[in-house]
């Protein structure tokens, strides 16, 4: 979620959907030319023809130097990279209109460039090309300031998401070990040094995303604990392929899942229950199914949803709409599954 460094302002024209929107915007300018000259011995198809191969040479040179120049001016100061860009593009356009010029007058009968002198004809494309330029530039600036405010937001407002769901883990852990203290103090003490692994795991990273091995050794170690509570009847179900362990997924992401499915589900029964957690990998996406069986009086078996709608925030911030979390419940059983791009 980290944005680009301030002074690079520059899209990255290396990139295929950003070279085919300026593409798509030098043909609109082509169709506008067009219409707006006089008429004269070209037919309007051929001239929009010309000057369509005229834009797109330039822009597409533009687009390859402005790559190659993001790259070598990555950590240079927003004025160096504005001259530079801006000489770069006045030099290509006046490069691809010299061409043009000279392409006109053999075949063209100057057709291309009525009545203008060649010096004529290059300090007007000049002029043109230095104030798309600077609107360009100008525009890029804008766009890139208000993305990194966008940005900045978004990741104010998913430290805080996952602040608050970090104390809710403790304080219920917390309260297992209050409750072996008296009743086991060497499982306490066991349990006291998972929370402190698991305390080190959670605090230590600042990267929202985690391996989907990390989060899985972050889930057993936190279920270690719970089993200490609650005994045998406490069941865990793994079926997690090992090719999957490199995938990743958000942080803390499925920690909140199983605590909702023992603390609802599975400690509100008698004789326990299984909790079964299955990772598959479906074309670009990884799925992951938490189950759990119903409590056995159904007022018990819903929370609060702050642990689901948190997951949902995050997964809004990290993947727009590409994520999703969805729970049903049917047959006695409930049911969370968890889809993030891979």
């Amino acid at each position: 979620m980290s944005a680009a460094p301030a002074a690079n302002f520059l899209p990255d024209f290396c990139r295929p959907p950003a070279i085919l929107q300026l593409l798509l915007v030098s043909q609109i300018l082509a169709i506008l030319l067009t219409l707006g000259l006089p008429g004269e011995s070209l037919i309007p198809g051929t001239r929009l023809v010309l000057i369509s191969l005229y834009l797109h040479w330039i822009t597409l040179l533009s687009a390859g130097a402005l790559c190659w120049l993001r790259g070598r001016l990555v950590d240079s100061p927003a004025w160096l990279i504005s001259l530079a860009a801006f000489g770069v593009l006045i030099g290509i356009s006046l490069m691809v209109s010299e061409m043009a010029f000279q392409l006109g007058r053999l075949l063209l009968d100057d057709g291309f460039r009525p009545g203008q002198s060649h010096a004529h004809f290059l300090l007007r494309i000049a002029l043109l090309a230095g104030i798309v330029s600077l609107l360009l530039l100008r525009y890029f600036y804008v766009m890139h300031a208000w993305r990194r405010e966008v940005e900045a937001l978004a990741e104010a407002r998913y430290a805080a998401l996952q602040a608050r769901i970090r104390p809710h883990f403790f304080f219920n852990a917390l309260n297992s070990v209050a409750a072996l203290i008296t009743l086991n103090p060497g499982q306490a003490e066991d349990l006291l040094e998972d929370l402190s692994e698991l305390f080190r795991a959670i605090l230590k990273s600042r990267d929202p995303w985690t391996r989907l091995g990390d989060e899985i050794a972050l889930a057993q170690t936190y279920l270690r604990i719970e089993q200490l509570r609650l005994g045998e009847r406490l069941r865990v179900d793994w079926q997690v392929p090992p090719e999957l362990s490199e995938l990743r997924l958000p942080l803390l992401s499925l920690q909140p899942l199983l605590e909702n499915g023992i603390y609802h589900g599975i400690e509100q029964r008698p004789d326990g229950g299984t909790l079964r957690i299955k990772a598959r990998r479906q074309k670009t996406e990884l799925r992951i199914t938490i189950s759990n069986p119903l409590a056995t009086d159904p007022r018990t078996s819903t929370g609060s949803r702050m642990a689901q709608d948190n997951i949902r925030q995050r997964l809004r911030l990290l993947y727009d709409d590409r994520a999703s979390l969805t729970v049903h419940s049917s047959q006695g059983e409930y049911r969370a599954e968890l889809r993030v791009p891979v």
